[in-house]
This record gives C-alpha cells, structure tokens and sequence, in this order.
C-alpha cells in the first residue's frame, strides 16, 4: 500500500494542466499491466473514463465500469484497481482542499454533486477541452466551470425530496431516450395534466424538458462515438436528431467537443 503524491496516477501521464487556483487536470493512458494494490491520492478528484475500464474496489464495495463511467475518490481513500482493458484512458480532474474550502464546499458535497452523472461528464469534458485550448482564459474557465459542478447538488436535494411523478417521469424519459416525447405524451401516461410537468420540471431536473432530452441523447452517443462501429449519421438518426447538423450542434454545445474530435481522443 503507497500513497501517490498530487498529479500523480498509476497509468502513464500523457498530459497534465494545473490552473494554480487548486484544480488540476491529469490525463492518463493505461497499455499495460500497473500496480493493483491498494493505494490512495494526496487530494480528492473525479475520473472520467474515455476508453477501457476496470475492476474498482474500496473498502465497502467493488464495482466494474467502463467507457463513460465516472469514479469519486476522496483525499487519501484507499482503493484498487484489478483487471484493467487495455488500452484504457482516464480524464482525472483533481482537486485541493483549500480550493474546496474557498468554494464553501466539502468532499461530501463534491460526492453527492456527481450523482447528476450526464451533467458531470459534460462538463469534464468541457474542462478538458479548455486543457487543450490553453490559452490565456482556461484557467478561469476551468475555475467556472467546475463551480457549475459543484452547485447540481441543489437540485439532487430537490428531486430527492419530489412527489411520485418526479422519478417515474425520469425512468420514463431514460427508457425512451432515442425519442422525441411532448409534454401531452408524457402526461398522458403519467396521468397528470400537463401543466404540472411544464411548471416544476426546472425545479426538480435543473433544465428544460428539452435540454433535459439533448443531454440523455448526446450521453448515450459518447459510448456509441468510442466504438467506431457507427459512422456519425448513423449515431444521430439512433440517439433520435432529425439530422446530422442538430446532433453536431448539440454535442458542440453540451461537450465542447465535435463528434469527430471526440472520436480521436
């Protein structure tokens, strides 16, 4: 068991971008067979997984995930990692404590914040795109768009605390996600009128119904892209656009990304 320093992972370091405000940006690849035991980090972070996966276990827990799949450590958690894929490739977005103390926020908030796992991975990946721009503002913009993380815990708050219908309509819209339901449909099958979801679905899903829809559609287009099995107006028509160009809009938009960008990560 060793504890790893800050900016430092298991994988090979391909890239890393520290803002000096108390966030840092590491990007990791993983060919080969690395270290499986048990270890920990200095400070707190989130990993995104691009490409790959493998076997996580803590203390109380294990779990397998994949391309798309995100993980929370907190400062000094000790975990393991077992029968990785190869090549896999991680987004490690790593976070000091002071920096959370100046935001008001702890590593709990931070946990629970991520739970809102579409929003999360959008805005990781617009973190990592500001990585590669590098420019004079990235460092403030990774700075905002991290406070934007940090503050979807209001509305995990409110849809906890929701009537019935709340979850019912999000298993609802995730069971037809490559579809384009209205509010009369939903309603309908709800058996509400359709008022009531027009007037609290901001309140308890932070967004419109349509912006609500583009994100579940363009998530499940993230894993479809890294397959390279489908060309991209093929992934468009199956997440449900109407045409190619509303799906690249819209990627762009949620991402940072063009499909194609995303595809040669």
């Amino acid at each position: 068991m060793y504890e790893l320093e800050k900016e430092k992972y298991l994988g090979n370091t391909k890239n890393i971008f520290n803002t000096t405000q108390g966030i840092s940006v590491v990007e990791t690849e993983y060919q080969n067979k690395v270290y499986e035991g048990w270890h920990s980090h200095n400070n707190a972070h989130i990993t995104l997984f691009l490409k790959g996966g493998t076997t996580e276990k803590r203390k109380n827990f294990s779990e397998t995930v994949g391309s798309g799949s995100l993980l929370f450590y907190h400062s000094d958690e000790l975990h393991l990692n077992q029968n990785t894929l190869f090549p896999s490739r991680n987004i490690n977005i790593e976070i000091e404590e002071n920096f959370l103390k100046n935001l008001q926020l702890t590593e709990n908030i931070l946990e629970k914040a991520i739970q809102n796992s579409v929003l999360t991975k959008f805005l990781i990946l617009k973190i990592f795109k500001e990585t590669i721009t590098a420019d004079a503002f990235s460092s403030d913009s990774i700075t905002m768009l991290f406070s934007q993380l940090s503050n979807t815990h209001k509305h995990l708050d409110r849809y906890e605390k929701s009537p019935y219908w709340v979850k019912s309509l999000n298993e609802l819209l995730n069971d037809c996600w490559n579809e384009n339901p209205n509010l009369h449909d939903l309603a309908q099958v709800l058996q509400l009128n359709p008022i009531t979801i027009s007037k609290h679905f901001p309140k308890y899903f932070g967004c419109t119904l349509g912006e609500y829809m583009r994100r579940i559609k363009i998530n499940r287009s993230l894993s479809l892209i890294q397959l390279n099995q489908s060309n991209l107006t093929e992934i468009s028509l199956e997440c449900g656009f109407a045409d190619q160009s509303h799906f690249i809009r819209t990627f762009k938009n949620l991402t940072g990304f063009l499909p194609k960008q995303f595809q040669k990560l």
